[in-house]
């Protein structure tokens, strides 16, 4: 679903400095209606996400279908503030709306209706509260519980009539901790680390920070046994050594220990100088993670009549069936004018395999992505991927 492009761009000022998520979906089922919501929402915020069916419909067209029943539940909550349009997602169709609830507040509401694999049909609905935080944070985790919903509906009985059952059911939200349990997927082997690589270290440094100020800035380097040292992670755990110095050579360098201190020379320089720096931690052979790690970038500037803030949200969401979703929004607003747009780049997600320092990403599509990965804290809470560290609450 891709509710975060479209929800983002109905809010217009926000200020924040990070973005986690909870991986884990309260789920309870009432009516014959099942009821997602993720197990840390803060108190006063909504993200309910409401699955229907499976039905069948005769000679219906599927995106008349979506439209309709969309329509009728939208009677149940409240006026529709905006227009219908209705749009294709994939083989399925989605539309969006709002309304205002009985205490005066603007809600945001999502539907989304299409085809299981069966040839039945499915509709779900999403609330959520017109909060750009509520919905970055948790619409990261939208496209993997998609799978996972429908999976679940192949195995219930066929409802009579979907689009009545969706207006006369009303389910209460509940706080029922349960969470949601995942099919085992198939494991995958794992991904190979480059030739001599040793191990990750984080460095401490100066420079320019995600928000456009000067200070200190962290990153991740790789040590190899010949006494080389590269920042350019991505391409060399993917494409290799070679390729990465001949196409950034000035992203690698030397390293040396002196009295237990780790001391760096850069590609252009000819001294070595001693820089802050602490041990990560790699992860076990097979480790399956039940989290979602993530963070925001973001760089704001102000001007005679108001100002603008543009960045970036990462997420990623591990299961422990070996499932991830990875999630990369960009996003714009400003004041003044009281504008937003947001551009998504977001994949289905796939399999996981961590091993060492090394990640192997298999995406649905059959992408396949090797990087490097580690713990950058000792409870574990923060991760390194590709370089980049993502955090979780």
């Amino acid at each position: 679903m891709k509710t975060i492009s479209i929800f983002i761009f109905c809010i217009a000022q926000v200020s924040f400095n990070q973005i986690t998520a909870q991986g884990s979906w309260n789920k309870s089922t009432q009516n014959g209606v099942t009821l997602f919501s993720p197990i840390g929402l803060k108190s006063g915020k909504t993200f309910d996400v409401y699955a229907y069916g499976p039905t069948v419909t005769e000679n219906e067209d599927l995106k008349n279908w979506v439209l309709e029943t969309a329509k009728q539940q939208q009677k149940t909550l409240g006026n529709p503030l905006k227009n219908w349009t209705i749009k294709p997602e994939k083989e399925d169709y989605s539309t969006v709306n709002s309304f205002v609830d009985q205490n005066g507040n603007t809600m945001q509401v999502a539907y989304q209706g299409g085809k299981l694999d069966d040839g039945r049909n499915y509709f779900l609905k999403l609330i959520t509260s017109n909060d750009l935080t509520t919905v970055l944070k948790y619409g990261a985790q939208l496209d993997d519980l998609l799978v996972d919903i429908k999976a679940d509906l192949l195995t219930k009985k066929t409802t009579i009539n979907i689009t009545n059952s969706i207006v006369s059911n009303q389910v209460t939200p509940t706080s029922n901790t349960a969470s949601y349990v995942e099919e085992s997927i198939e494991e995958l082997t794992s991904g190979k680390a480059p030739k001599d690589f040793i191990e990750l270290r984080g460095v401490l440094s100066m420079g320019m920070q995600a928000s456009g100020m000067f200070g200190t800035t962290s990153e991740v380097i790789a040590l190899f046994k010949d006494g080389t040292f590269t920042r350019d992670l991505g391409p060399t755990f993917s494409k290799g050594i070679s390729v990465s110095k001949s196409e950034k050579p000035y992203r690698w360098g030397h390293w040396r220990l002196r009295n237990n201190e780790l001391q760096l020379k850069e590609h252009d320089e000819s001294e070595y100088e001693k820089v802050r720096q602490w041990l990560t931690s790699p992860a076990t052979e097979g480790l399956k993670l039940n989290n979602c790690y993530g963070n925001i970038t973001s760089r704001s500037s102000d001007y005679y009549g108001g100002g603008s803030t543009v960045g970036n949200a990462s997420s990623w969401c591990f299961k422990p069936n070996g499932r991830f979703a990875h999630s990369k929004t960009g996003f714009a607003n400003s004041t003044g004018g009281v504008s937003g747009s947001t551009s998504s780049n977001k994949k289905n997600g796939g399999r996981y395999h961590l091993d060492g320092y090394v990640a192997r990403f298999v995406y649905d599509d059959g992408t396949e992505v090797i990087t490097s990965f580690c713990f950058l804290n000792k409870n574990k809470t923060h991760i390194g991927i590709n370089g980049k560290r993502f955090m979780s609450n």
